[in-house]
């Protein structure tokens, strides 16, 4: 804690150093969180702080994905110097925010955070997205995401005003009756649409195309997690698992997994592919959370952290590209190993990280998070099957489509990636071979 009050001298530096610094700060500072996976207890309390493992893993991401979201937006907002000073003080305001969420016991703060995560997330669509339909995206978002957030706070309000306490804590010891379908969605509606689930998704292709590279990080890596963390705690606190209407959720997270499969195989904007890819992965890991048993939770947490790495990385390629070529198209690419074979490689270890392949730890996390689906029910089975097959289908169609077949004409004026593009490909790549070394950390989440 004394290292984030600390932290708060970086919102008052000269402007000269101010990216440098900020940069920096997140970079150290996400190696010192490595630190906190090493939490022997259950959980630690801090006044209205609560930490345990679960947190200190996404809080490790939070700090690594915002240090690398001013690594990728060098050329496009330092080097033109595009309002440097107000784009670092959003990604570091966004970092806090989402860092005291992950943190937080108290329930109306945790409501609170919540919400203020939407604002930086807004700032930096609006000022640094590419089209004028940015505005339309960011309108899109708040509405689905605050309308979809008012039952919470109700909820909340009549827990706290019935049990006599807004603490977490408080919740693991009472068994609460009457906790039917009505509080399950009010509950946890709000989550369900910031993962999003399928029906409530129609806000993140949008925002996805429409914000900046940067935006496209943060949403892909940090802020679907908190819808997923979200859940993971309420379902814990408040005894959900047992009730008949998991099975409704279920059937419709795994239909609508399936259809965002079969979408991604027929989009021609890169970002849009990357945006519908996530939908499915997150309904996969909704469902091994929901399914109740051990390997699907410690699969769900697995999927979060390697989902938040390999999608962060591929809006980062998907950005490269257009930089490259001024089109986000995958009709206009073509031929692009030959001009560009280092970025040809990364891109392809992200696409089998992607689909789930070996060596990387989303193998593991996939397998986990099926064998709890296959637990739950026989029939799931088809979706499994169908799910995996066309995974592999839309990230091997992503990739060949740029790489392989004819040589576009205007390829020809086509620059290779500079070190510092190699560099942040390579970070959001070596965690996901690294995490491999110890991935019995996530056996110890609940034991």
């Amino acid at each position: 804690m004394g290292l984030l009050m600390a932290a708060f001298l970086l919102f008052f530096m000269d402007k000269v150093w101010q990216w440098e610094l900020r940069f920096w700060f997140m970079m150290i500072f996400s190696f010192m969180s490595l630190s906190f996976l090493k939490v022997d207890r259950k959980s630690l309390f801090f006044f209205f702080f609560f930490f345990d493992k679960v947190s200190s893993v996404l809080i490790l991401l939070s700090f690594w994905t915002s240090g690398l979201m001013m690594l990728a937006s060098y050329n496009s907002v330092k080097s033109v110097n595009n309002k440097v000073s107000f784009f670092s003080f959003c990604v570091l305001i966004l970092c806090f925010v989402v860092v005291g969420f992950f943190l937080l016991e108290n329930l109306l703060l945790f409501y609170l955070f919540f919400e203020m995560s939407l604002i930086p997330t807004l700032l930096l669509i609006l000022s640094w997205g590419y089209q004028p339909e940015r505005l339309q995206a960011g309108m899109y978002m708040m509405l689905y995401t605050i309308s979809a957030s008012l039952p919470l706070l109700l909820c909340i309000l009549l827990l706290c005003s019935s049990n006599g306490s807004f603490s977490m804590s408080m919740y693991v010891y009472m068994w609460i009756m009457n906790m039917d379908m009505y509080w399950f969605f009010g509950l946890l509606f709000a989550f369900l649409v910031k993962l999003p689930i399928y029906f409530f998704h129609l806000w993140l292709p949008k925002a996805h195309v429409e914000a900046p590279i940067s935006g496209s990080m943060i949403l892909a890596s940090v802020l679907l997690k908190l819808g997923g963390y979200g859940v993971m705690r309420f379902v814990s606190l408040f005894k959900f698992i047992s009730g008949y209407y998991m099975v409704l959720l279920i059937v419709v997270c795994l239909w609508g997994g399936l259809l965002t499969s079969v979408i991604c195989v027929g989009q021609s904007d890169m970002e849009s592919l990357i945006a519908y890819s996530s939908i499915g992965h997150m309904a996969v890991m909704l469902v091994g959370l929901m399914s109740g048993f051990i390997v699907g939770l410690e699969g769900a947490l697995l999927m979060m952290v390697c989902h938040g790495l390999c999608s962060s990385g591929l809006f980062c390629v998907g950005n490269l590209i257009y930089e490259k070529i001024n089109s986000r198209s995958l009709f206009l690419c073509g031929g692009m190993i030959n001009f560009n074979p280092v970025m040809s490689l990364l891109m392809f270890l992200l696409c089998i990280c992607n689909m789930g392949a070996p060596p990387f730890v989303n193998l593991i996390s996939e397998i986990m998070l099926y064998i709890s689906m296959f637990m739950y029910s026989l029939y799931l089975l088809f979706f499994i099957v169908m799910m995996v097959f066309m995974g592999g289908l839309y990230n091997l169609i992503f990739y060949v489509t740029i790489h392989h077949g004819q040589i576009m004409s205007f390829m020809k004026i086509m620059v290779v990636n500079t070190s510092g593009e190699n560099l942040l490909l390579l970070l959001h790549i070596l965690p996901l071979l690294l995490f491999m070394m110890n991935v019995g950390y996530i056996s110890k989440m609940w034991f």
